[in-house]
């Protein structure tokens, strides 16, 4: 099985649209090559960070697009899952570079969603799984930090909210299911949180501190940034926890969604040794 990484880091879905044709296989490609060599395809959308990574949520890339041959080789004849991950640079202040407005993200999710679904489209795949994710919420007073050091554009966790319902609404609108990384996060970040008093007996100290209420939920490590730090390296990308995060709802999705693509039953495109 092949898992295919294309990400595009600082790209909005307008962007996008232009070198989609180049991501996904055509009918007539399909039809020809070798054997039944099963491929996955993971599609980012330009929110993920490069370093430090859990498994499945990692891999942007960020060199010149590779040539079409080496996108999908000949046998590459059908794509078992896409995932769809765009948002968060849609989602930028107006004036900013990567903004696109909702109304135009929402259109291009759908003819994203269309080239798989609609019979007329050369990339038709019926078979398809096809997965959406909701941008992240988004660290403003992280934001506000990195744009004192250099360049960054804002992204209101607000905005980011907007964005994420849209893509909801077109998953629901094509009957898909979708992660809702903005809400998990969120869930997360302002999770209740109980004090507890620790005393240290040698100094007769005591020192308060703060831990999650249920033990799944993570603590917020930093009241200068109102939590989010805890899954956000720069208030826009996620960290290793964030990463964390995104694989295991991935992961839940796949299998409470199509349970025979579940990592633990992978499908082989060979017999067993």
């Amino acid at each position: 099985m092949d898992v295919l990484n294309r990400g595009f880091a600082g790209f909005n879905t307008q962007q996008a649209r232009d070198v989609v044709h180049r991501v996904f296989p055509t009918t007539q490609r399909k039809a020809v090559g070798g054997g039944p060599l099963v491929s996955w395809v993971r599609w980012l959308g330009g929110n993920t960070s490069a370093a430090d990574t859990a498994p499945i949520a990692s891999s942007t890339t960020r060199s010149i697009w590779p040539s079409r041959n080496r996108n999908f080789p000949g046998d590459a004849r059908k794509l078992q899952l896409c995932i769809i991950f765009f948002g968060t640079n849609d989602a930028q202040d107006e004036g900013e570079y990567g903004h696109n407005s909702i109304s135009s993200y929402a259109e291009n999710l759908r003819y994203f969603v269309s080239l798989l679904r609609d019979p007329q489209s050369e990339h038709y795949s019926p078979d398809t799984r096809v997965l959406l994710i909701t941008p992240p919420a988004t660290g403003e007073r992280m934001i506000q930090a990195k744009k004192r050091i250099g360049d960054a554009p804002m992204i209101l966790n607000s905005a980011a909210k907007a964005y994420a319902e849209t893509a909801k609404q077109v998953a629901a609108e094509f009957d898909l299911p979708c992660v809702d990384l903005y809400t998990e996060i969120e869930a997360r970040v302002h999770a209740p949180k109980e004090r507890s008093v620790e005393t240290d007996e040698a100094n007769g100290n005591s020192t308060a501190t703060t831990n999650a209420a249920d033990a799944s939920q993570p603590a917020a490590i930093s009241d200068q940034y109102d939590g989010y730090d805890e899954f956000l390296i720069d208030g826009v990308h996620l960290n290793s926890a964030g990463n964390q995060l995104l694989y295991n709802l991935i992961v839940a999705k796949i299998k409470q969604t199509w349970p025979e693509l579940k990592p633990s039953a992978p499908i082989r495109a060979t017999p067993p040794r």
